[in-house]
């Protein structure tokens, strides 16, 4: 059961409520929470730590490494983009404002890291939406017109033939 928390929470990548946790894995709440339990205090030395706050839980780095990570991401910013985040960020410049479950399905791989990545360069940015107000999407951020000299995404090349496509794949 703990191994597959962890495959979770590492492939998740945000916070996931123990409910949905223990939906997937067809396990009792109170199974699962006892779990991650368990994996926080196995990881409490580690330079991995498990947090969990309002019956949310998310895998993350230790605190301790902060500076080493900083330094990562630093290092990561100043390098080119990976051809996985150009074509997420192409995804979502394409289809905005899109969905994390869109950006995967088109993609056919998870995107979060790649989502990341691209938020921390500034380049994108997520709001709260949908019917329910509870959807996250992605839209591209004012930073990513200016690197890229345009006003709007529509000055994309082939913006109005390629988001049609995408909008008549959806029906």
């Amino acid at each position: 059961m703990k191994s597959k928390i962890e495959s979770i929470l590492f492939v998740y990548g945000e916070p996931i409520t123990i409910k949905k946790i223990a939906g997937v894995l067809k396990a009792d709440e109170a199974y699962v929470k006892s779990a991650v339990l368990e994996l926080q205090g196995e990881y409490a030395e580690r330079g991995i730590n498990i947090l969990e706050k309002d019956g949310k839980v998310q895998m993350t780095t230790s605190e301790k490494n902060s500076s080493v990570v900083e330094q990562l991401v630093e290092s990561s910013l100043s390098e080119e983009l990976t051809p996985a985040a150009l074509e997420t960020l192409s995804v979502i410049a394409y289809k905005e404002p899109v969905s994390r479950t869109d950006i995967d399905s088109i993609r056919g791989v998870n995107s979060v890291f790649s989502l990341r990545a691209l938020s921390m360069r500034g380049l994108i940015e997520k709001y709260q939406g949908g019917e329910d107000n509870r959807t996250v999407f992605y839209k591209t951020t004012l930073d990513f017109l200016k690197k890229l000299g345009i006003k709007s995404v529509k000055e994309l090349p082939q913006y109005d033939e390629l988001s049609r496509v995408s909008e008549k794949n959806n029906q």
